[in-house]
């Protein structure tokens, strides 16, 4: 495997792209991290994917560790879409399958909306609702969301034991090791997706893989298997449960090989 470092653009987004050995799959696969998170959430699962013959490439979203710090309470929805058009312009990456996480889930939504067929799929993991399947939300909650917030903020217990019975899919030292990576997140996006935003499904034509945590909501900050469930009945998408899942152990858990599979099972397809 090779493993090549990118820093893109005024916002110093951090890139690492991975080339297997003997690459057996055409497109370039591009994950994209939900709210908190970074490149390294992918870790797992770029490993299992890189070893089955698939390039990929992962990245940081502008803010967050390590792409270099910004006025994240400015940044909403839309600036995260810019940072994918970044990466797979610069990469100059053809034709790619689109994979995003939670708030990522959406983005990449978002970004097929805007872009259409010049990308082959999007994979949504545990995605957080459009506003053709959540409504939109209470604006005086709206507003009282902070300008910025993290973890602890969204309900994760600080101590370790409280956190671990949420998780019950991630070790001890991996929940460790998130838990120190995790950042900060944007209130202005988290108010964006709250107000809510419109992907009509008749927006959306090329496949679409829907893959949900059974304990996605085990977390405050998680999406509900049910919500998963409607995303993927609205959108007419393949749709695939991970039993056992948490929202963050669906990618960094004991079950994330299953994620992998998910994605590689379908992606050949």
């Amino acid at each position: 495997m090779k493993k090549q470092t990118y820093v893109l653009g005024k916002n110093k987004i951090f890139v690492e792209r991975f080339s297997p050995k003997e690459k057996k799959f055409k497109e370039p696969l591009l994950f994209v991290h939900g709210s908190f998170g970074g490149a390294f959430m992918w870790n797992k699962i770029v490993k299992y994917l890189t070893g089955k013959g698939f390039e990929c490439v992962i990245f940081s979203l502008r803010g967050h560790k390590p792409s270099a710090r910004v006025n994240l309470s400015i940044v909403g929805m839309e600036d995260y879409v810019y940072d994918i058009e970044l990466v797979v312009r610069e990469l100059e990456l053809k034709n790619p399958v689109v994979i995003g996480h939670s708030m990522a889930g959406l983005l990449v939504l978002m970004y097929a909306k805007k872009v259409g067929s010049s990308i082959k799929s999007i994979i949504s993991i545990d995605p957080s609702p459009s506003v053709e399947v959540q409504g939109a939300g209470d604006s005086e909650v709206i507003e009282n969301i902070p300008l910025t917030y993290n973890v602890t903020d969204a309900g994760l217990p600080l101590n370790p034991l409280r956190a671990m019975k949420m998780m019950p899919d991630i070790g001890m030292m991996d929940a460790m090791k998130m838990r120190m990576k995790l950042g900060i997140e944007s209130g202005k996006a988290r108010r964006d997706r709250k107000k809510g935003i419109s992907i009509p499904k008749n927006l959306i034509n090329i496949p679409l893989l829907i893959i949900g945590g059974e304990l996605g909501k085990s977390v405050p900050f998680g999406i509900s298997i049910e919500s998963d469930r409607k995303m993927a009945n609205y959108y007419d998408a393949d749709f695939v449960e991970i039993k056992g899942a948490t929202h963050p152990g669906i990618l960094m858990g004991k079950y994330a090989e299953k994620t992998a599979e998910a994605i590689s099972n379908w992606v050949k397809k």
